[in-house]
């Protein structure tokens, strides 16, 4: 798990724990949602916002654009060490401005944004979440809708999202526990949406950054189904992402699993020295790992505890 990942964790939680909608409005949680996802992918934004995750807080900055239909977006950090990650249809590349170097992140088409404006899967929530519109309240100086989430289990976190009711862009989340209490939270504190928005190739572009160093492929036979599966995922949990990747060690496979809304990654690669034991805290997520058949088995999320522990305990070698 690399210091880009953890990264992006860490924002991608905080936006999605957030909240927004309002009462008083004909419009439904349901179609709130999709506007907000159609925004967040379609739309030209940028500005600057803080995440807190725990006593940790940073201040970041986004720009996102959408050229001919592809996306491209900027993330810098504006504390501690200074990072960004420029994401592209072509690659993706995380680096320490100033410095001659960069971190590859990945080449290719890049389908998954860093930015903390993840959307949501809203057609999946209504069996395992409640929703209901709020009061509006302001946020950036704009009118929000405030959408509040409730689990109806102890397998996933409530959310509260604030959405721009012009814009339908999330302006501040907020993820809570069983007793309503802030896990980590995402707000905008300055947003721009109009025709002034900062070119990304005026000061980087992903396109001239990145220079992949060439993966080694993973055997074919290796590739044509997962050496791992999982007798009884936690209830509305379905695999959406699998993976391979070839590291020093040998093999990494990668399960992501999701509701919609919370999400949960399995890695499952050969035991190192270092390898997680127990439970860890990891900012605003929380990993768990364990041994099995000589294999380090880590589960990582913004989820319970407990759900953590129902992957990594119902995880086995796939027959062959």
């Amino acid at each position: 798990m690399t210091h880009a990942d953890g990264w992006r964790r860490a924002v991608v939680a905080a936006l999605l724990a957030a909240s927004g909608a309002a009462s008083g409005t004909d419009i439904s949680p349901l179609q709130l949602l999709d506007r907000m996802n159609d925004a967040v992918r379609q739309r030209d934004y940028e500005g600057r916002f803080v995440v807190q995750a725990g006593d940790h807080l940073d201040a970041l900055y986004l720009v996102h654009r959408v050229d001919g239909g592809a996306e491209k977006e900027r993330l810098v950090s504006l504390n501690g060490r200074p990072r960004e990650v420029i994401r592209s249809d072509e690659a993706v590349v995380c680096r320490a401005p100033g410095r001659d170097h960069h971190i590859n992140v990945g080449s290719g088409p890049a389908d998954r944004s860093f930015s903390p404006l993840a959307g949501v899967s809203a057609s999946q929530l209504s069996q395992h979440y409640t929703m209901r519109l709020l009061q509006t309240e302001r946020v950036a100086g704009r009118e929000a809708y405030q959408l509040l989430i409730e689990p109806k289990d102890d397998m996933r976190f409530g959310y509260r999202l604030y959405i721009d009711r012009v814009t339908d862009l999330p302006l501040r989340t907020v993820m809570f526990d069983e007793q309503h209490a802030p896990i980590s939270q995402m707000m905008f504190v300055e947003l721009k949406t109009d025709g002034t928005i900062t070119p990304i190739e005026r000061d980087l572009s992903a396109m001239q950054l990145a220079h992949a160093t060439k993966e080694q492929p993973v055997p074919a036979a290796r590739l044509e189904r997962p050496g791992w599966s999982f007798s009884d995922p936690p209830p509305g949990y379905q695999l959406n992402v699998h993976r391979w990747r070839q590291v020093p060690e040998g093999v990494r496979e990668h399960f992501i699993f999701s509701d919609g809304l919370a999400s949960v990654s399995v890695y499952v690669q050969p035991a190192r020295g270092d390898a997680i034991r127990g439970v860890q805290e990891l900012g605003s997520a929380r990993a768990v790992g364990r041994l099995l058949d000589g294999q380090e088995v880590v589960v990582v999320g913004e989820v319970p505890v407990k759900t953590l522990e129902w992957f990594a305990e119902h995880i086995q070698a796939a027959s062959r």
